[in-house]
């Protein structure tokens, strides 16, 4: 019999998760670096995650983590291979930890992963879900970010003549906004054995199809059974039919709020373009005063931010003081670490710093204070990660490149943000 404890390189989460999208394929976690992304009508007709659940591919993907690994573990779990070697805790870990770990979510349910692994696996067994909204609408134009999550910065790409931040095609005479049709009564069957529901965008606290799922999962009876996941830029609480988020999370079990956000303060509006880092922070504390309701910051390290996370660590501290308990968190992320993590040429990998302003930023983690060290155990793998990339000058430029159109555009200036930089804005 198979003991978690005992396999090599095991992850939960193609057992347990499903990430639902409405023009892909269904996935078991967010960070696959390769995927069959084509229109899942041509490959697989349908995108019901219990459906495909038996697909030759999918069964062969969860028995790779049963037998020491193999060629699709190879090809599609790359970035937590990366960020384990180089970066902060990987999406493998954090999500095994939710089973295996002294106080994880989902303690309760090792005894059933070790189970269902021992079984034929011929029924789908999902605890929790992903739902991705079936647009991309999001009012920030966030720099280290792609249009197919963000319709404004697809427009502005479009407006300046950009490429999109991975390298695809000029988004000439293509639309923005991007929307699909979904009827989330397609997920009825699936909500009723969750303990986790996830909805992210877009802007995911913008788009209509995540309220139209809260509102099922209360109408089933079933959300009072799940904790609810949202990530959020913070910048918006609309309301939807008469509701908004706040109307929805008493329904649930727990709530998790996680706010993205770059910087702590203003510099935040500069990459975050076109947010106010006022409404941002009041929102976070709505949030936080929410009953069983946890808030917490999420950062992508990328060129711009990584030098900077021990002043977020300080805010987040700062705040959660002011609460006196773990409603305020943080957790220095790394989807957006470029050329490292996903391997495809993101001009904001880290690997676009100088050395000489690396130093500046390696100087900062030595500085920084015993809540960032004590909270955030990933503070020196960012630093030897800071330390070991190498310089990627043809990166850097197409970064300031980036910048420099981004600026004259908006009306905006780097410099003024981040001095450090000024020597090499200037040259171009």
């Amino acid at each position: 019999m198979n003991k978690i404890k005992d396999l090599e390189w095991f992850c939960p989460q193609p057992f347990m998760n499903t990430i639902v999208y409405r023009t892909v394929a269904p996935m078991s976690c967010c960070v696959l670096k390769e995927w069959p992304k084509t229109s899942v009508k041509k490959k697989y007709k349908t995108t019901d995650p219990t459906k495909l659940h038996n697909e030759e591919e999918y069964v062969n993907f969860r028995n790779e983590f049963l037998n020491g690994g193999g060629p699709l573990t190879q090809k599609y779990c790359q970035v937590c291979v990366e960020q384990e070697k180089h970066s902060s805790q990987s999406h493998r870990q954090i999500y095994l930890e939710k089973f295996t770990g002294k106080n994880g979510e989902y303690r309760e349910h090792l005894k059933d992963l070790e189970k269902y692994i021992n079984t034929d696996m011929s029924e789908p067994n999902f605890l929790s879900m992903e739902y991705v909204a079936p647009s991309n609408f999001c009012n920030l134009r966030c720099n280290m970010c792609g249009p197919y999550n963000s319709s404004s910065l697809a427009q502005e790409n479009k407006d300046i003549g950009l490429h999109d931040s991975y390298g695809m095609n000029k988004f000439k005479n293509k639309p923005a906004l991007q929307k699909e049709k979904d009827n989330v009564e397609d997920y009825a069957d699936i909500l009723k054995n969750l303990v986790e529901l996830k909805l992210v965008g877009g802007e995911t606290l913008a788009i209509k199809e995540n309220y139209d799922l809260m509102q099922l999962a209360v109408d089933l009876d079933v959300s009072k059974n799940m904790s609810l996941r949202i990530t959020t830029n913070g910048t918006l609480t609309p309301k939807f039919g008469g509701k908004d988020v706040f109307d929805y999370i008493p329904h649930f079990k727990d709530c998790q709020m996680t706010v993205s956000i770059e910087f702590w303060g203003e510099k935040n509006n500069y990459i975050r373009f076109p947010s106010k880092w006022g409404a941002t922070l009041e929102n976070a504390r709505k949030f936080a005063d929410c009953p069983r309701t946890r808030v917490m910051f999420a950062t992508t390290v990328n060129a711009l931010t990584i030098g900077y996370l021990p002043e977020i660590a300080d805010g987040v501290y700062e705040l959660r003081k002011e609460y006196e308990s773990k409603a305020i968190s943080g957790n220095l992320w790394s989807w957006a670490s470029g050329s490292l993590v996903w391997g495809d040429g993101n001009q904001y990998a880290v690997t676009s710093i100088p050395l000489d302003i690396r130093e500046i930023y390696m100087n900062k983690y030595f500085e920084c204070g015993d809540f960032m060290k004590k909270e955030f155990e990933e503070w020196e793998k960012l630093y030897n990660y800071l330390k070991e990339m190498p310089f990627d000058k043809e990166l850097h430029k197409e970064m300031m490149i980036d910048i420099q159109l981004r600026d004259k555009h908006r009306g905006t200036c780097f410099t003024d943000v981040f001095p450090e930089w000024e020597p090499y804005y200037e040259k171009l």
